[in-house]
C-alpha cells in the first residue's frame, strides 16, 4: 500500500509539474510580446517629420486609446463580475487540514487514512491512502499559480494514456472547472481541475473505482473549507 500511494504522488509531481512549466511558458510569452511596443515607440519618434501633423496624430492617438481603455475597463469589469462568486485561497493553504478522511471516506467509498501532507514545488499536497485493502488513493493539491486554464489542463494531462477530452463541470466556489479520465504510471485515473482565485485545485482519485462525481464532490467539499 505504501509503494501505491507513493505512486500517486509521483503522478500528482508529473501532473503538477505540467501545470507549472505551462504556466513558465505563458510568463515568456507575454515577456516577448512587449518587445515591438518599444520598437513601435522609437519608429513613431523617428519618423515625425512635421509638427502638425504630428500634433494632429497625437490627437487622434489619444481620441483611440481613450477609446480604448473604456472598452478594456469595460471588459475587466465584467470579468471581475464573472469572478466575483470564486473563493481566494491563501498561498499556504493546507488541504489535509480542511478535510477529514471520514469525510474523504464517505465520498469516495472507501476507507482512507488520514491525509499525509507534503509541500511540492510551491504546491500543498494531500494524500489519503486507502486503509481496507484496496488498490486506491486519493490526493488533494492546491497549485498557487495563474495562466490560461485550459493550456493547464492540458499540460498536466499529457502524460495521461487514453485521457478523455476534458469535460466542463460546475464546481461550487470555482471559476472554471473540468474533469478528465484515463491512466497515468498504469493507473486508472480520475482528475478534476478547479480554477480559484489565485490557483487551481487538483483532486485525483488513483486506482480502480474512481468516478467524476466523486472528484467534483471532493472538489467542492475542499473549496467549501477556504
Amino acid at each position: 500500500m505504501k509503494t501505491f500511494t507513493t505512486r500517486t504522488r509521483h503522478l500528482a509531481t508529473a501532473t503538477g509539474l505540467g501545470m507549472l512549466l505551462a504556466l513558465t511558458a505563458c510568463g515568456g510569452d507575454a515577456e516577448e510580446t512587449q518587445e515591438p511596443d518599444t520598437t513601435t515607440e522609437e519608429s513613431s519618434e523617428e519618423s515625425g517629420a512635421d509638427e502638425g501633423d504630428g500634433g494632429a496624430e497625437e490627437a487622434a492617438a489619444t481620441d483611440e486609446d481613450t477609446t480604448e481603455d473604456t472598452s478594456e475597463e469595460t471588459e475587466d469589469g465584467g470579468d471581475e463580475a464573472a469572478d466575483a462568486g470564486a473563493v481566494a485561497p491563501a498561498e499556504d493553504f493546507d488541504p489535509c487540514a480542511a478535510v477529514t478522511a471520514d469525510e474523504v471516506s464517505g465520498i469516495v467509498g472507501f476507507t482512507v487514512s488520514e491525509g499525509s501532507g507534503e509541500e511540492m514545488m510551491g504546491s500543498q499536497m494531500c494524500t489519503f491512502a486507502a486503509t481496507d485493502g484496496a488498490a486506491a488513493s486519493v490526493l488533494i493539491q492546491w497549485i498557487p499559480m495563474g495562466g490560461d486554464f485550459d493550456s493547464n489542463v492540458e499540460a498536466a494531462t499529457s502524460s495521461y494514456s487514453d485521457a478523455s477530452e476534458p469535460e466542463e463541470v460546475t464546481v461550487a466556489g470555482a471559476t472554471r472547472a473540468a474533469t478528465v479520465t484515463g491512466e497515468n504510471m498504469s493507473l486508472p485515473t480520475v482528475v478534476a481541475f478547479s480554477q480559484v482565485d489565485g490557483g487551481v485545485f487538483q483532486v485525483m482519485i488513483a486506482g480502480e473505482g474512481g468516478q467524476v462525481d466523486q472528484v467534483v464532490a471532493l472538489s467542492e467539499l475542499t473549496i467549501a473549507q477556504v
